[in-house]
């Protein structure tokens, strides 16, 4: 049985989404379709569920996003975006099968500033890192510039691709903006937050050019990338069963150790309460944070807000 996930209301993650066998089925599309379609559901979605996007970037196999929960409702946005996502992509495509990898979404919590500026750097840095442009705002597909956060709101009207423009959920156009995550806005004003992103996307992306030079890897042109074929497969090694942590310090110790106290508290805190819900006691109480135990049987649980 796999450990519980703990969904708390305000918490800022990296979300790692994966392609099934590593097909490039995200790879970008001439007509720019598959980047109206995640913005569009995106933007859509995450007005319903209290989701609120930093950081974005789609490459070929996998998917990058740096997202704030607001209201403890990833999972059900992750849940809904990703089905239509994976379904625009059968269409897109002509795709018979899964899109995504069966091993699941990899939600890490981010503890700290250093691991939210850390993982927004990562995140716009990876195509670049790829070898495939030179900057992150060159990547054709789903991807965002270090100063569109905070500045941009994206505006896109409805695809003509999947989504039945009959169903009132599905408005002509929709729109998000590209927020400043709360913590740094909380700690260093939201310019001075700004300027703290820049920099740390702007040491990513020179790092990611020097380990892409290092391995070989030169800037690809936008007719290469449009040409390479979605049933193309990653070719680099990849390990088997690696890590999936649940959480992230960016190197903060002091963060790092609060992060697994809380981790070790909720789990000690969850086995407990279903061990005395098995066992028929009645009115038990399940720490902040349970999630599907809630939205499936309607546990009690505990609210410290």
């Amino acid at each position: 049985m796999s450990n519980p996930r703990r969904i708390v209301p305000g918490t800022t993650y990296l979300v790692t989404r994966r392609t099934i066998r590593r097909y490039f089925l995200l790879n970008p599309d001439k007509r720019r379709l598959l980047l109206a379609f995640y913005w569009y559901v995106t933007a859509v979605l995450a007005a319903e569920f209290g989701i609120q996007v930093h950081a974005a970037q789609m490459l070929s196999n996998h998917l990058h996003e740096v997202l704030t929960d607001t209201r403890g409702r990833l999972p059900d946005f992750l849940s809904q975006r990703n089905r239509l996502l994976a379904n625009a992509i059968k269409v897109l495509r002509g795709w018979p099968g899964e899109v995504f990898s069966r091993e699941g979404t990899s939600v890490v919590a981010l503890y700290g500033e250093d691991a939210v500026l850390q993982k927004i750097g990562y995140t716009l840095a990876n195509v670049v890192e790829a070898g495939l442009v030179a900057s992150p705002e060159d990547w054709p597909g789903v991807t965002l510039a270090a100063t569109d956060i905070g500045t941009r709101t994206i505006r896109v009207s409805r695809p003509d691709l999947y989504i039945d423009p009959e169903n009132t959920r599905w408005p002509a156009a929709a729109e998000i903006s590209i927020t400043v995550p709360r913590s740094l806005e909380a700690s260093s004003g939201h310019e001075g937050a700004r300027e703290r992103i820049v920099s740390a996307v702007n040491a990513a992306v020179e790092k990611a050019r020097i380990v892409a030079r290092k391995a070989g890897k030169f800037v690809r042109s936008l007719e290469w990338i449009f040409a390479v074929p979605h049933t193309t497969r990653a070719s680099s090694f990849e390990e088997m069963g690696a890590r999936n942590p649940s959480f992230a310090a960016g190197g903060n110790v002091e963060m790092a150790v609060r992060a697994m106290k809380e981790r070790a508290g909720f789990l000690a805190a969850y086995r407990e309460a279903l061990a005395k819900m098995r066992s028929a006691v009645r009115d038990v109480f399940f720490p902040e944070g349970t999630w599907r135990l809630f939205r499936e049987l309607g546990v009690n649980v505990i609210s410290t807000t």
